[in-house]
């Protein structure tokens, strides 16, 4: 039997592509339904995720912080609302940083996420997409407590978005709480996954050595949401240079085939995402290229029956 005919998760893409770069967003998903996508992701763009991502991450020399005013959030979720109605490609999905384990900030960043949760509910879309939490390379400790703190942040979040039929998962990402699979084993060591899930993207976890595969074969029961994604590994890349090292599926170094493998034998019926943070090309040719490895080499559709 083939791929697709096994298949029975949906494939979407991220519009990170263009987001990071200024480009305009209605054409982005005007192009990605024209190829027959019915799912997209974008970055939920809050103060409090772009604050972490400047504290935590090593992003490199960055400018200084832009105004974002309410009215251009809500512009920003009208194009969105627009596109779902006229083209027909949901979102399925925000992604955005917190961090977790500071009781100062907490009730501020739950906040936030909770809202969050009520607009995806009103998009129709099914995950909520965390990342963040200090990275020991920041400087952060990571003893026990601090595990535990963090587990019961998410699976606080977790319950809250359950109410409104939303999963709540963890994304592990460089710089970040989780980046390396010993930090990910003592994650769900602690975690109660019937309130919180993963969201396995191999890119980063290889980038790190970690075995993207074996992960998710160990906690696959666990995964909600997946994205698809690739790089190429090289431990003399420092800083920004690590996310310029992210590429078109097929073009790096994560087995790819063995994930597919993987999420067939489970029978996963979520969502998977293809991501790729700034094209080195043009981001429709990045997507064209990735979506040929996934329907030609891959053997898979776009979304399930359509093989």
């Amino acid at each position: 039997m083939t791929r697709a005919a096994r298949q029975r998760f949906s494939i979407g893409y991220h519009l990170n592509s263009w987001d990071l770069t200024g480009q305009p967003l209605r054409p982005a998903l005007e192009f990605l339904a024209a190829q027959g996508f019915g799912w997209f992701e974008i970055l939920a763009f809050t103060s409090l995720s772009d604050q972490f991502a400047r504290k935590y991450m090593q992003l490199g020399d960055l400018p200084p912080p832009g105004v974002t005013t309410d009215t251009d959030i809500l512009r920003r979720y009208a194009l969105l609302s627009e596109a779902q109605s006229d083209l027909g490609i949901k979102l399925s999905s925000l992604y955005v940083n917190a961090t977790f384990i500071n009781p100062n900030l907490w009730a501020y960043e739950r906040d936030c996420l909770v809202a969050l949760a009520r607009l995806l509910k009103g998009f129709g879309a099914p995950v909520l997409v965390l990342g963040g939490g200090p990275s020991v390379a920041s400087g952060n400790a990571h003893g026990a407590e601090d595990y535990k703190a963090f587990c019961r942040a998410l699976e606080d979040i977790g319950r809250r978005t359950a109410d409104l039929g939303i999963a709540t998962v963890y994304h592990p990402h460089l710089d970040t709480f989780i980046e390396r699979r010993e930090q990910l084993d003592r994650m769900m060591d602690e975690l109660d996954i019937r309130h919180a899930g993963l969201c396995i993207d191999p890119a980063h976890l290889v980038q790190t050595h970690s075995d993207p595969v074996d992960a998710l074969k160990t906690y696959v029961s666990a995964v909600r949401y997946m994205h698809f994604k690739d790089s190429h590994v090289d431990d003399n890349l420092k800083g920004p240079e690590r996310y310029a090292a992210f590429c078109e599926l097929g073009a790096g170094v994560v087995d790819l085939p063995g994930l597919v493998d993987v999420l067939l034998d489970a029978d996963y019926d979520g969502l998977a995402v293809v991501e790729l943070d700034a094209s080195q090309k043009t981001a429709e040719q990045s997507a064209l290229e990735s979506i040929e490895y996934l329907t030609g080499t891959l053997g898979l559709a776009l979304a399930p029956g359509q093989g």
